[in-house]
């Protein structure tokens, strides 16, 4: 066989490994309306559910903050077939493997749990019971607000940390409508305390088959599949909720510097300084893989440069993702403050070398570990689940292995090099930081 000449400066095509079998190669069926995805698993002995339900913390209403996880609490207080949370918590260990669970996100409600195949009619039929026939008793609402007060304690109750976080909130998202739902599905303690039972069944009739979503994973035969049809048959049917209303444009924050102490903003003061850079961008502006590049790449830099070479960093994180509205950009670093203004020179000085193409060896060298790491990867039927049902919850497809080592293959330095320049620019960000008490005034 000849092969062909390359001609000089004629790129080659990478070669793009692949996996024989790929745990997360889903096949959704739509039945009724309501989309199915399933993966069956040879090594699983359990079914993985997820029953997701298209109504989270951007449905509340504004004053109402927290009612969808107010929902969520209070489906565990009892239903027409296990009428408390003491026969809800047998009923668990009896047909779930004690699995049961939620939780409310911004996008969505989802309730979890795990069952043995030959558990599945029971299993099923109490979960259909406790998502869609909640009592919601009067004694419930008050049991579940109280118990919310106390998981939200430390901010809910924490006067100066609330009022930090609805002007942080109001800064950094100040053209997203939902930014007062935003920093927790909780909600805040004037807007829980509102909450009424006539709330919390006009919320729950967003739970419908239009807004239902299951995942299946592990065990998943016919037997299986026909019992969740029987219970989407007996789904109340209602509207659909509406797509997610995308912003057009995302300006640069308004206030472009903090700098407060840990009492300040009602945090427990330390001896460490927190120092983080945020930019949200319109989720047109960039792919997943272009992001992932920036985030892994920026990362292993800037760990090698305040650890290694300096040996005063306590951590360091680069978070460069889409959310199903925006795109969140994230950098921060934990330092001694007397090290703050040589760190966040060190950041935009790393930032300024990767634009210059100082950093493509590295990228080289990152993305090959990456897909080693990955071919290497023993998947847990749980994490895999985790995973189907978090990009669902993103707004995406639940993206096959196979596809995502195709796109840290074809992810591309010039255009991270290029999004970068765009996009994450000195004068355009938020830079917060955070300090101890003792250093007030002595650090800007």
């Amino acid at each position: 066989m000849i092969k062909k000449e390359q001609k000089p400066g004629q790129k080659t095509s990478p070669k793009i490994p692949k996996v024989a079998f790929d745990p997360y190669d889903y096949k959704k069926q739509t039945y009724r309306g309501v989309d199915i995805y399933i993966r069956p698993l040879p090594w699983a002995n359990c079914t993985f559910l997820k029953w997701m339900i298209s109504h989270g913390a951007q449905d509340d209403k504004i004053e109402l903050e927290g009612t969808a996880h107010f929902l969520e609490h209070v489906v565990f207080d009892g239903n027409d077939l296990y009428g408390d949370r003491k026969t809800i918590d047998l009923f668990s260990k009896e047909y779930l493997l004690d699995s049961l669970n939620a939780h409310t996100r911004f996008t969505d409600t989802c309730y979890v749990c795990k069952f043995l195949p030959q558990k599945a009619g029971p299993a099923l039929d109490g979960m259909y019971h406790l998502i869609f026939k909640p009592l919601m008793r009067d004694e419930d609402v008050e049991h579940e607000r109280k118990v919310i007060t106390q998981e939200g304690w430390d901010y809910l109750l924490n006067d100066k940390y609330v009022a930090y976080l609805k002007a942080w909130s109001n800064n950094l998202y100040a053209d997203i409508p939902e930014k007062s739902r935003m920093a927790s599905p909780l909600g805040w303690i004037d807007t829980v305390a509102k909450v009424s039972k006539k709330d919390l069944r006009f919320a729950h009739k967003n739970y419908t088959r239009e807004n239902s979503i299951i995942i299946l994973t592990g065990v998943v035969n016919e037997s299986i599949i026909r019992e969740i049809k029987k219970k989407i048959d007996l789904l109340p049917s209602g509207k659909k909720r509406p797509s997610l209303k995308i912003p057009s444009k995302i300006n640069i924050p308004k206030e472009k510097r903090w700098t407060k102490t840990y009492t300040e903003i009602g945090r427990t003061d330390t001896k460490q300084a927190v120092l983080e850079i945020d930019r949200v961008l319109e989720v047109k502006r960039a792919d997943e893989d272009t992001l992932g590049l920036i985030s892994i790449i920026l990362r292993e830099i800037l760990f090698r440069r305040l650890r290694h070479d300096n040996s005063w960093c306590y951590g360091v994180g680069v978070n460069f993702f889409k959310n199903p509205k925006y795109i969140s950009q994230n950098i921060w670093v934990k330092v001694a403050p007397e090290n703050l203004k040589d760190a966040e020179n060190i950041i935009w000085d790393t930032i300024d070398r990767f634009i210059k193409g100082e950093y493509k060896e590295d990228c080289e060298r990152e993305r090959k570990i990456i897909i080693d790491r990955t071919l290497a990867s023993e998947f847990l039927s749980g994490d895999i689940a985790e995973t189907a049902e978090r990009e669902i919850a993103s707004g995406k497809n639940i993206r096959k292995l196979n596809e995502y080592l195709e796109g840290v293959v074809k992810a591309d330095y010039d255009k991270a090099v290029k999004h970068l320049s765009l996009y994450f620019k000195k004068e355009d960000v938020f830079t917060e930081i955070t300090i101890p008490e003792e250093f007030k005034g002595k650090v800007k």
